[in-house]
């Protein structure tokens, strides 16, 4: 086991991610970041095709999303979830889609110290 093996263990946590469309990863994200439990929280931008097939010939169709990734205290997890669900609108067609899982071991994004 390196210097740093035990990490993240002894907390029980949930991965939040959330999909959602363009534009929405930030507001999410800081809506959430200073929540407690909260262990860290992440956004990206993401772009893909249709699947092969679906596409009229000759014409690319892209699609846009934002992800929101949250590791959460388990305790915290399902009232924060259902707090994502709402604010992101999830419950109306094409907004998106989340999901929540257990992590074995995981342990907060840590700033670097401003020098």
């Amino acid at each position: 086991m390196t210097a740093l093996g035990h990490i993240g263990y002894g907390v029980e946590k949930k991965l939040i991610t959330l999909i959602t469309v363009s534009g929405r990863g930030v507001e999410l994200m800081a809506l959430v970041e200073n929540r407690d439990g909260v262990l860290s929280v992440t956004h990206h931008h993401a772009r893909g095709t249709a699947r092969p097939g679906h596409q009229r010939p000759g014409k690319i169709q892209w699609s846009e999303r934002d992800v929101v990734m949250v590791l959460v205290e388990a305790p915290q997890a399902d009232e924060l979830f259902a707090q994502l669900f709402t604010a992101a609108e999830l419950g109306e067609p094409h907004q998106g889609l989340i999901f929540m899982e257990s992590v074995l071991r995981g342990h907060p994004m840590m700033p670097f110290a401003a020098e």
